[in-house]
Order: structure tokens, then sequence, then C-alpha cells
């Protein structure tokens, strides 16, 4: 089971093209073999070959044509159980059933087998990025990592669409006892209404949605049976999970339109999309949505530590310095772009970041400043996050502070933090600081993390231009080259003249 499902469009290539037979089982059934089946029955009607025509396949065994036949038509993959194509295969030798007799019943399945070695690979790259770099100019080691790509994850039929998608590991979807789905069910992102209704291109975003667990109200981490979305906790209760109520008003996920609690327990209708970060970070979407208030660009320089800690500093009191935030690779993506967070450790970390308003507004008293960034924490290490804003006047003077309480960072999603600052008089500058630390005091970087921090001056769109400064980088792009040469020379020869 895995929370990061990519769902992206996906490579199309032949499994009958030379570069496929290298990759993996699908050789045996491809490849004539040398070996002769001195057989005198068939082994699925145990008669005499004697009896009816037989039919000899590509890995040298023999059967009757009408039995093989029968096997390949009652074998057709539906949307009732996983794909698992194994009645498509040689009952002697699990090679898959090849002759040019059968290519008419197993054309549609070979295109099938085609498109989920095509989405292994997709879930290969994303579960083992790694070692899929290390195997990409290496068969042999490409070959083996899609034969366990094959052997581990769990694919399903669409019943809305017939087309195939990942929908856990086998390991959950082999279990005996446990979640059975009804095959109308069994929907890929693009299909289900459920993230239809957040999503505009569900099935291109996948990879960005952040589910519900069925059983509870925390972020799901985990898809099993191929629609079950799980949270740790809850998928490790599997199969003797009960479901846990909300809490309602008290309970800060979000719930569909119209309701005060989130339905949970074994139920379909348990199921929610609670966000998906591609749409929220384009700022579309509907009420589960943030919109972004318009305003100012952002002030903050490198504010998901792109660029290591460039512009941060750690707190420094009475000669004590502060443990610093790290940066890391974003393990969960906030949107299609942020490649990196900053995270802290076991104790308070923290850092600040002072804007100088009166550089970039033509009056910082009068204006609406809004600081906010995005926090999130680990699924096996609680953490906590808290984010202050302070403006100063022009004598370094404290003249307005506002800070968030201690927060309890999400697990395994992203949450915005806001501060909404009211114009304040004498305002000159705003500092940012953003704390966290994990609650277990676990060594290591275990901690909240944090990325998007801003501050912004709030504005209608039109306002915009009277507000901000003229800056030099403005003066520099209005002075084209050409004419800053003609004022030169112009100044040239009327020094000239002035002799």
């Amino acid at each position: 089971s895995n929370s990061n499902l990519p769902f992206h469009s996906i490579p199309h290539f032949s499994l009958h093209s030379p570069y496929c037979r290298a990759l993996g089982s699908i050789v045996s059934s491809n490849m004539a073999s040398s070996f002769t089946d001195n057989s005198t029955e068939c082994a699925i009607c145990f008669e005499s070959f004697d009896d009816a025509e037989s039919i000899t396949l590509t890995c040298g065994h023999r059967w009757h044509t009408d039995c093989v036949k029968q096997q390949l038509r009652s074998a057709k993959p539906n949307t009732s159980q996983r794909l698992l194509f194994s009645g498509y295969r040689c009952a002697k030798c699990k090679a898959f059933c090849d002759h040019p007799e059968l290519r008419d019943l197993t054309r549609k399945t070979d295109e099938l087998r085609e498109r989920v070695d095509a989405l292994v690979e997709e879930q290969l790259k994303a579960d083992l990025p790694a070692a899929w770099e290390g195997a990409r100019h290496d068969r042999d080691a490409k070959a083996r990592l899609l034969d366990e790509g094959r052997r581990n994850y769990a694919f399903y039929l669409c019943a809305g669409c017939d087309e195939p998608y990942f929908g856990g590991t086998v390991e959950c979807a082999d279990e005996q006892q446990g979640e059975l789905i009804a095959s109308e069910d069994r929907l890929c992102p693009a299909c289900s209404p459920r993230a239809q209704k957040i999503c505009q291109h569900p099935f291109e975003h996948g990879a960005y949605h952040v589910w519900k667990c069925r059983y509870c109200c925390n972020p799901a981490t985990f898809l099993c049976y191929g629609n079950v979305h799980f949270c740790k906790a809850c998928h490790d209760r599997n199969p003797n999970v009960q479901p846990i109520p909300c809490s309602g008003e008290r309970c800060t996920f979000p719930k569909s339109r119209g309701q005060t609690t989130h339905s949970n327990g074994s139920q379909s209708e348990c199921e929610q999309l609670y966000y998906c970060a591609w749409c929220e970070s384009s700022s579309s979407g509907d009420a589960f949505v943030e919109n972004e208030r318009t305003g100012s660009r952002n002030f903050i320089v490198n504010s998901s530590g792109e660029e290591g800690t460039r512009g941060w500093s750690p707190i420094i009191v009475r000669g004590y310095r502060s443990q610093m935030w790290q940066v890391e690779n974003t393990e969960v993506r906030v949107d299609p772009h942020t490649q990196t967070n900053f995270v802290s450790s076991y104790s308070w970390a923290s850092m600040m970041q002072t804007v100088p308003l009166h550089e970039y507004v033509r009056d910082p008293s009068s204006l609406q400043i809004e600081v906010s960034s995005k926090f999130m924490g680990r699924t096996d290490c609680p953490s906590v996050f808290r984010m202050e804003a302070v403006v100063t006047n022009s004598n370094g003077r404290i003249v307005h502070r506002v800070g968030t309480s201690e927060l309890t960072a999400p697990a395994g999603f992203w949450e915005k933090a806001s501060l909404t600052i009211d114009p304040v008089n004498d305002a000159h500058e705003v500092t940012m600081i953003v704390y966290g630390k994990d609650a277990n005091f676990w060594a290591g970087n275990f901690g909240s993390k944090v990325c998007h921090c801003s501050v912004r001056v709030l504005c209608e769109e039109g306002e915009i231009g009277n507000i901000l400064r003229e800056n030099n980088e403005q003066v520099r792009k209005r002075w084209k080259p050409e004419a800053l040469i003609t004022l030169v020379v112009v100044i040239f020869f009327a020094w000239l003249l002035s002799d």
C-alpha cells in the first residue's frame, strides 16, 4: 500500500517489441520453445488428442484447441477481482498463451497487460526512485525491478472506464479477511465522483491527492483493496479495525459540504478526498481549497529552502543561539513546483527573516499585511509548530506583535497558518519567525516541517501599482540600453560644447 500514487500520463510501448521481450516474465511467453510435448491427452479435459483438434503453444505445450479457447474466454478480466492474468497462462509452465490462432482472444489482454506494465513502471519510479534511476541503463536490473513490481503491486479494472489503475499491494489484496469491495465501487481517480468534487483533473493529479482514512478522520497514508484508504494506525489494526467517531465541531479536518461530522466506517460513503495539492497551488477548486487573497508578491527570500537557509537567521537571546531549521527534499508534495522544505528537530528550532517594508511599499503604516506559511508533521512522530510576526518602527522598536498558538502539526499533509496584521502606525519593517520541534524528543530531523513562508501586502488587484514603491529593478527595466546610450552621447557633446 502506498499513498503516493502516480496517475500521470503513461508512456506507451509494445509488449511484442524486442525491448519488452528482454524485460521480465513475458519473455518466456513470446519466444518459441524447442521443447516437444509428448502428451497423448489434453490436461484440461483429460481426453485424447485423437478425439479433437489440438494446438501447440509457443511454449511447446499441447492442448485441445477448443479447451484452451474456452479457458481464455473464461479468464476475461473483470472489476470484481484484481488483475491477475493467470487464466491467460499455460497451465503447465505459466507462460502466457501464444499462438496465431489465439490472437483474437489474447489481443485485448495483451494490450491491457501493456498498460499495467506501464503503471508498474510509474509506481516503481515513485516508490524506489534511486533503484529505478540506477537500473535505467542496466537491462537485467530493470527486468528484476519490473518483476518485483508485478509480484507486489495490485491493479484493478475501473468499473467506470475499464482502464487499469493502481490499488495497493498484493499483501493487502490477498488477505482472506478484511475489506471486500463490490465491483461497482472500484473506480479509478478519473471516474471517482469524490475526487471530481475536489479536483478538476483527478487522473493527472492523482499523486497530489490527500484522502481521509475510511475508518477515522486522519489523512490516509495507505491504499488497499483498490479503493479503501487507511491511516497507519487503522491499517495496522486491519482486519479488526473499528471506526472511530468524528468529534464534530472539534474536528479540524475539512468536511463535505453541508456536513458537520465525518462518516467513518466500512461503507464506501466514508471515503472523502480532503484536497488536491496541485489544484490548491493554482488557487482553483471549491470550498475545500483555500483561495489566496489578492495582494502583492511574496517579500520573503528563499521561502521553502530552495537556496538552503539563505536569508534566514537563528534567534539569539542573551547570547544563546537557538537551533536552526534544516533543509530536506519534500516527501509530501505541496504543489507541482516546490522540491524542498525546512524541517526541525528534537528541541525548539527557530529562524527569522526581516522584511524592509519601507523599501517595497510607499506607506507601510496604511496597509494590511499577511504573514503565512504551510506546515506539517510526520506520520510516525508527533510534532508542534508556532509562527510569529513582529512589526518595528524606523528606530527598531516593536510597535506590534502577533503569533499563533502552539499548533499540532498535521500528520502527512500540509496545512496553512496565517496571521493578518491591520494597519499599524509607524510600521517600518516586519520580521517573520517560525518555531518547530518534535514531541517525542527523537534524535534527528523528525520535527515539524514548514514551506511557502510568506509576507505580503493585501490589497485589491488594481491597487498594487499605487502601493508598491518603484524599486531599482523597475528603474533598470524602464531605461532601455539604447536610451541610456543616447543620454550618454548627449551629455558628452554637451560637455565638449561647454569647453
